[in-house]
């Protein structure tokens, strides 16, 4: 029983203005205090903007007029910038980038400035915007009052405080002909949401593996006995369980890799196969490979994922009922070592893979 287990998004001025900024910072923010360790690509995502009372009533004292710039909504008296990509790094923020599509129009009688493509630069501290043919730092932030949240593997970043840069007000002043906007100026919050394309799996949980009687029966007839290869388990139940190490998926479609540490040994008398480091690659072919005898890693299981089960709760991942099948090169290394019959396409097991997104 033990073989199969081997195979396996017009309202104020003024809020308009210091919600665009805001935006920006919201991401930052998310950079800085989502948890996870490796850089989750985004996929999509939104940005509420508001501006606070205060500098609400300072834009609209001096006239300043503030609109969206398209594909930007306006939302309950939000700007909503879309999030079209970038990366996440929440153990290390230092290379996160969160980028946005629309951005904003500020107006002054003839005179405008429009700052679109927000980025935030995590390793730089700024929060960027694209201004005519340059790029420039809009804003910094005040993460003292915000919260985070998760919902499965979105993050959402709320009360994020923000205020202007140096060069933003240098650059609003100036176009604007107007002394309304000052370096440290607060603005107003945000909030944002994203949705990452794939989530790093954490090293936590295990696969475990549910064995096939009737080709168990094939190699215990024919003397080949296995054991765990430390650090896999045999559970109360009788399977074996593979700690889980790392890997990437996709979250719809959970394409990706799943690696484990561990193996398990088949011995018939003196000779001796060693399986280990196993990794399932789910894709237009999924498979699982395993290092054979500390040398190459090879193909030892074709996966069946035509009935895979899924559940994620919220960053618990559960996929279950993956069918193994040995594989034709893995049947013929059985045959060379062990002289055992052709067992190509043979049932080893049933999988449940127990993982945890960061």
């Amino acid at each position: 029983m033990f073989s199969t287990a081997v195979f396996k998004e017009e309202r104020g001025i003024a809020r308009l203005a210091g919600a665009g900024f805001a935006s920006l910072i919201a991401l930052a923010m998310v950079l800085v205090l989502a948890s996870g360790a490796s850089a989750n690509p985004i996929a999509s995502g939104s940005t509420a903007l508001a501006v606070d009372k205060r500098p609400a009533k300072k834009l609209k004292k001096n006239k300043i007029v503030v609109q969206r710039v398209k594909p930007a909504k306006v939302q309950k008296g939000s700007f909503v910038f879309p999030v079209t990509g970038g990366k996440l790094n929440p153990s290390d923020p230092s290379t996160g980038v969160i980028r946005h599509s629309g951005g904003l129009k500020f107006k002054k009688g003839k005179r405008k400035l429009v700052a679109k493509k927000f980025v935030i630069k995590v390793a730089n501290g700024v929060v960027v915007a694209k201004v005519g043919g340059n790029n420039v730092r809009l804003l910094s932030v005040d993460l003292s009052k915000a919260k985070i949240s998760r919902n499965g593997f979105g993050i959402t970043v709320k009360r994020v405080g923000l205020s202007l840069t140096g060069a933003a007000a240098k650059a609003l002043n100036k176009t604007l002909k107007t002394k309304a906007f000052k370096k440290g100026l607060r603005l107003g919050h945000a909030v944002v949401k994203t949705q990452p394309s794939s989530v790093g799996l954490a090293a936590e949980g295990s696969t475990d593996l549910t064995p096939d009687a009737g080709t168990v029966g094939v190699l215990v007839g024919a003397g080949v006995f296995p054991a765990p290869i430390a650090p896999a388990t045999v559970t109360p139940g009788g399977d074996f369980s593979f700690p889980i190490t790392g890997g990437r998926n996709d979250v719809s479609t959970f394409a990706g890799e799943i690696r484990h540490s561990g193996g398990i040994s088949l011995t018939q008398g003196g000779t001796v196969l060693n399986l280990t480091d196993f990794t399932i690659n789910v894709d237009g072919d999924p498979d699982l490979t395993a290092v054979v005898n500390g040398g190459d890693r090879v193909s030892i299981l074709d996966l069946d994922l035509s009935g895979l089960t899924v559940n994620v709760d919220p960053l618990d991942i559960t996929l279950g009922n993956a069918v193994g099948n040995i594989s034709a090169d893995a049947a013929a290394a059985l045959s060379a070592t062990f002289g055992l019959p052709d067992v190509t396409g043979a049932p080893l097991g049933v999988a449940q893979v127990n993982a945890v997104a960061k």
